[in-house]
């Protein structure tokens, strides 16, 4: 485990319910089946069970840790949504999982990864606003096309920022600011 595993801490309802804090913080990166074994293991050592001969069967999760901040996660979410957010988390910048998960919350996880992985195109940094994270993205679009005119190279800059300001107005392309001059451009398009 990393210490920056996403990770959910899940308790026994049974215990908890009789005033004893019992569970157990599982990585969320595992296969739910591996999630889901974890959690029986925990319920298997309910002080509850040994006291009262209670079977723990219940189980809720109580916390979250190294998932970002903006995501409406509830203590019955499945594992299945949550291994697929855990690898999100994995191949792609926080700000941007947790923007498509909270754009997103009725499509299914591995179809909102899907989204991801067809629209996020780049992070950039050190830019003042979204115009200039895009024009960014331009500009590597320019150089990659390779037909400008050389009279031209010396603009490649105003071309990028126009490019990008017609990109945005038109609603294919924008960003996601993180903070500190970290911008993730998306293409909105590129999924369709």
């Amino acid at each position: 485990m990393s210490h920056d595993t996403p990770r959910i801490y899940v308790a026994s309802l049974s215990d908890y319910n009789n005033g004893i804090l019992h569970g157990r913080w599982i990585d969320a990166d595992q296969t739910p089946e591996q999630i889901y074994e974890e959690v029986g293991e925990m319920l298997a050592t309910s002080p509850v069970s040994g006291k009262f001969g209670e079977v723990a069967e219940e189980w809720a999760i109580h916390d979250y840790d190294n998932f970002p901040a903006g995501l409406d996660l509830s203590e019955w979410e499945s594992f299945e949504r949550l291994h697929d957010i855990a690898e999100a988390l994995g191949e792609y910048p926080a700000a941007v999982v947790a923007h498509f998960f909270s754009e997103n919350p009725e499509m299914e996880a591995a179809e909102v990864v899907e989204l991801i992985e067809a629209q996020f195109i780049t992070t950039v940094t050190d830019e003042l606003d979204e115009l200039e994270a895009v024009a960014s993205v331009a500009w590597d679009y320019i150089e990659e096309q390779s037909d400008l005119p050389k009279h031209y190279r010396t603009h490649q800059m105003a071309i990028a920022r126009s490019m990008a300001n017609d990109w945005m107005h038109a609603g294919s392309h924008g960003a996601i600011y993180e903070g500190a001059g970290v911008w993730h451009v998306l293409d909105y398009h590129a999924s369709e």
